[in-house]
């Protein structure tokens, strides 16, 4: 079939403290900066209609490849934070695949951003478990970090 989805190229985040998003994101969670740089002002300007825009993005990328976009608008500048809740429409949470959650979660509450829900447990139809813990994340942004069973990379 052609036109078809290949997979997702990679999230993005808008941020209001770029600096305090990279301390989260490159050394709580230990991702790995790929790309650090402003975007062309002229492509912004063309695909969201701003005069003038100053955008700097920082791609995060993990160990599989995978990466998350960090977007700070310099001009025009937005909301630094939308109040949402976990129930409104909108996207729910960025899902982090992990290896021992427990010492993601000890980083992360070290460095200030401690879980907002104990490690629950799920049962997936061929009996596995994974192990599912909720962590807020700069920004009003909702990370949920997911260890899968021994020997799996996916559901």
């Amino acid at each position: 079939m052609s036109g078809t989805v290949e997979g997702v190229f990679h999230p993005a985040i808008n941020v209001s403290d770029m600096a305090e998003a990279v301390r989260y994101y490159r050394d709580l969670l230990g991702l790995t900066v790929t790309f650090d740089d402003d975007h062309d002002p002229a492509a912004i300007a063309a695909l969201f209609g701003y005069t003038d825009p100053i955008v700097h993005a920082v791609v995060v990328g993990c160990p599989d490849g995978s990466e998350l976009e960090l977007v700070r608008f310099e001009r025009p500048q937005g909301k630094t934070r939308v109040e949402r809740e976990v129930k409104d429409a909108g996207i729910l949470s960025v899902n982090l695949r992990v290896t021992d959650i427990d010492a993601v979660v000890a980083r992360l509450t070290a460095g200030g951003y401690a879980p907002s829900s104990e490690v629950v447990p799920q049962v997936l139809p061929d009996g596995g478990v994974i192990k599912v813990q909720v962590c807020p994340a700069p920004d009003g942004v909702t990370i949920i970090l997911v260890e899968l069973p021994a020997g799996r990379d996916r559901l």
